[in-house]
């Protein structure tokens, strides 16, 4: 939406809704899956970390980005009364790093450490600001259920 603007955006999803119809499944891992048994036979949003998985077990799978490929933040916590709080400290350290992020990508994800290679590292990324993709979280869903749940 931020690319095409906001009303080019949206008219074309709802184009492509009106024209294809549009089965909204929750969970990119369940969609994943639902693609790789032939159930669903194309899908807009996977995580290619899975999709990449499941094709080195043999599944029928591939993946692509469509354009420049979307990076959206996530996280990673810890509890507020956990047990060994300095050893979550410890392996948060060793996750964002340099050999923490090659257990990752061994795993098919998709490091964040710019000095690990990936698949990605090929592709155009674009990265989704965290502050806008919370300030504007209501928004988007809305826009998101006017396009791809309509009322019927």
């Amino acid at each position: 939406m931020e690319d095409l603007g906001e009303a080019k955006g949206t008219r074309l999803f709802k184009e492509m809704v009106a024209k294809n119809g549009m089965s909204v499944r929750k969970g990119h891992t369940l969609l994943t899956q639902l693609v790789a048994s032939g159930e669903v036979p194309f899908a807009l949003t996977v995580y290619n970390y899975k999709a990449e998985q499941l094709k080195q077990k043999g599944a029928p799978i591939a993946w692509l980005a469509v354009g420049t490929a979307i990076a959206r933040p996530n996280g990673i916590g810890i509890a507020r009364r956990a047990p060994n709080p300095h050893a979550a400290l410890l392996f948060y350290d060793f996750e964002i790093s340099e050999e923490g992020q090659k257990v990752l990508l061994a795993r098919d994800f998709v490091p964040t450490n710019k000095k690990v290679d990936t698949p990605l590292g090929r592709l155009p990324l674009k990265f989704v600001d965290a502050r806008v993709m919370l300030d504007e979280y209501d928004k988007w869903v809305k826009l998101y259920e006017e396009i791809f749940r309509p009322k019927q």
